[in-house]
């Protein structure tokens, strides 16, 4: 088979590729396993505008790279573009951030900028969720202008509209092969059988399966490429099931990360998962889980000692955010993107960031559109990936 440009990897990045392309007429078509499978179904469907990154009261590179993303999100979701997104189950349309009291004059600079200010506002006492209508509540409470989408939806979403452009294939089986000037791509099928695809253009956006991707090219040539580096930094997210009340917000404390990020999302059930991220996650890294929920509990009794955590479950989730190498191992203020022979790899950094990374390729790759796909084979019609189960109803 042969087409204009092949996507590796079905998370947020290369699905939002995909549509871009295909809607410009690029005959574009994407290979995984199970969409949003690793990062983006693992996500907390935030989309960013960098509001957490200036918790210094500075703001940062990546306050200024990722403060347009939900506006250009609105517009998918409004469905005003080549994305259209208007069927995504929009869990909240704004979050919820939260002070305790006396953090002191540090942070004034970050409620007193200007940048900050266009972003975020403070909520009216007689306008507080019934939440923080409690007596022992006296922080502040600021309403910041950041959906959160319910990821699964957004990946169904996806697959409908691509359904055409989209093929599973066992990715364990399925890699890189040298092809003539260059590389193609060597599929394996769920009922075994093989299908050769080569393309001028091909993109890995597989998150950390992208490790994986370069390092069997690395074992097929000789002497090996000099070929991009990536970097895990892992989480171990927390969750807590129960009888709880929906929330979207973001715990202040005295660090440049939130002491917890909360979202809500409703498992097979119908029951309420709170998903935590912030330093119960980035604390959490490499200690056994039952230490990690422990100081969970412990924090959530002291930010939100009014709600009775008694008879929940709580588990843990790790995951691993691939980025592109850095220098110091810190996060990327940007999506990632580098080359090599008819290859081009992509790390997004962000779930936010997918629009910012597929303007970047098309730009870069100069992407335009060629004549329709050719297949040699009968193989037709090619299976179409599932989208992957949702972190809280696996298990």
């Amino acid at each position: 088979m042969q087409v204009d440009v092949l996507i590796v990897g079905g998370g947020i990045a290369g699905l939002w590729l995909l549509a871009e392309l295909r809607a410009q007429g690029v005959n574009a078509l994407l290979a995984t396993d199970e969409l949003g499978k690793g990062q983006t179904i693992a996500s907390q469907g935030i989309i960013h505008g960098g509001t957490k990154y200036a918790l210094t009261g500075k703001v940062t590179g990546a306050t200024l790279a990722i403060g347009d993303m939900p506006r250009l999100w609105r517009a998918a979701l409004n469905g005003e573009g080549a994305v259209d997104l208007r069927k995504v189950n929009v869990l909240a349309e704004s979050q919820l951030l939260w002070t305790s009291g006396g953090l002191g004059s540090r942070m004034t600079g970050f409620f007193a900028s200007k940048a900050m200010q266009s972003r975020m506002e403070a909520v009216p006492r007689d306008a507080y969720p019934e939440l923080f209508r409690h007596s022992e509540f006296h922080g502040g409470l600021y309403r910041l202008d950041e959906p959160v989408l319910d990821v699964p939806s957004l990946l169904e979403t996806l697959r409908e509209r691509l359904t055409d452009a989209l093929v599973q294939v066992d990715v364990q089986r399925s890699g890189l092969q040298p092809a003539h000037n260059g590389y193609g791509y060597q599929a394996v099928l769920p009922n075994g059988q093989v299908l050769a695809i080569t393309a001028p253009q091909i993109i890995l956006t597989a998150g950390a399966g992208n490790e994986a991707l370069l390092t069997s090219i690395a074992c097929r040539c000789q002497p090996p490429p000099l070929l991009p580096k990536m970097q895990r930094r892992p989480l171990q997210m927390v969750m807590v099931r129960g009888n709880l009340p929906l929330l979207y917000a973001h715990a202040l404390g005295m660090s440049d990360k939130p002491r917890a990020t909360i979202t809500s999302h409703r498992d097979k059930h119908g029951k309420t998962v709170w998903y935590i991220g912030g330093q119960p996650a980035e604390q959490g890294v490499g200690k056994p889980a039952a230490e990690v929920i422990a100081a969970t509990r412990h924090e959530m009794a002291q930010l939100l000692p009014w709600v009775d955590f008694g008879g929940m479950e709580w588990s843990t989730w790790l995951v691993d955010r691939a980025e592109g190498c850095q220098p110091d191992g810190g996060r990327p203020d940007q999506p990632m993107v580098q080359r090599f022979a008819n290859v081009t790899v992509a790390w997004p950094t962000k779930l936010a960031f997918a629009p910012m990374l597929a303007a970047r390729l098309r730009t870069e790759l100069g992407m335009l559109a060629s004549a329709e796909a050719s297949l040699d084979i009968a193989v037709e019609p090619l299976p179409t990936p599932p989208v992957a189960t949702s972190i809280w109803d696996m298990g």
